[in-house]
C-alpha cells in the first residue's frame, strides 16, 4: 500500500520539478553584492542627473550622464554573470532532481515488479486489457506496479500541464 502513495508522490514531484526548482531558485539566488551595489550607484546617479538642468549646466549634465552610462554598462555585465550562474544552477538542480526521482521510480519498478498494487475480485473483468494491467505479476484482475507508475506519470504530467 505504501508503494502506491510513494509512486504517486514521486510522479507528481517529477511532473512539477521545473516549477518547484524555478520558485526555489528565485527565493535562494538573489543578486550578487556587486550587482546590488551597482544598482544603488545607478539609482543615486539618476537622482543626481534629474537635479541637474541640461539647459543651465550642460557640461555637468554630460559628465554625470557619461558616468551613468559607464555604471549601466558595468551593471549589465554583472547581471549577465548572475543570469548565467542562475541558469546553470536552475538546469543542474532541475535535471539532478529529475534524475534522482527517475532513478527511484526505476528501482521501485524493478524491486516491486511482481507485487500487485491493487487486486480486484472475480466480479471484475478487465478483458482484453487484463494482461497489460497486470503485466509482470501474472495475478489475474490486478494492477501491477509498472502499470501504476505509467498511469500516475501520465496523470501527473496532464495535471502539471493545466497548472501555471
Amino acid at each position: 500500500m505504501y508503494i502506491l502513495f510513494a509512486v504517486t508522490i514521486i510522479c507528481f514531484l517529477m511532473a512539477f520539478v521545473s516549477k518547484l526548482t524555478k520558485n526555489l531558485l528565485s527565493f535562494l539566488l538573489r543578486d550578487s553584492p556587486e550587482t546590488r551595489a551597482l544598482k544603488a550607484e545607478s539609482d543615486q546617479i539618476r537622482r543626481e542627473l534629474s537635479r541637474i538642468s541640461m539647459r543651465d549646466n550642460y557640461t555637468g549634465y554630460v559628465k554625470v550622464e557619461r558616468k551613468l552610462v559607464a555604471v549601466d554598462t558595468q551593471l549589465g555585465e554583472a547581471k549577465s554573470k548572475d543570469s548565467s550562474r542562475r541558469t546553470i544552477y536552475e538546469f543542474g538542480l532541475r535535471w539532478g532532481l529529475y534524475g534522482v526521482l527517475a532513478f527511484v521510480l526505476v528501482v521501485i519498478s524493478i524491486f516491486y515488479r511482481y507485487t500487485p498494487v491493487v487486486v480486484f475480485g472475480d466480479n471484475f473483468s478487465f478483458d482484453p486489457f487484463g494482461r497489460v494491467l497486470s503485466f509482470p505479476t501474472g495475478v489475474p484482475n490486478a494492477v501491477s506496479t509498472v502499470f501504476w507508475i505509467v498511469v500516475n506519470n501520465f496523470v501527473a504530467r496532464t495535471v502539471a500541464g493545466y497548472v501555471k
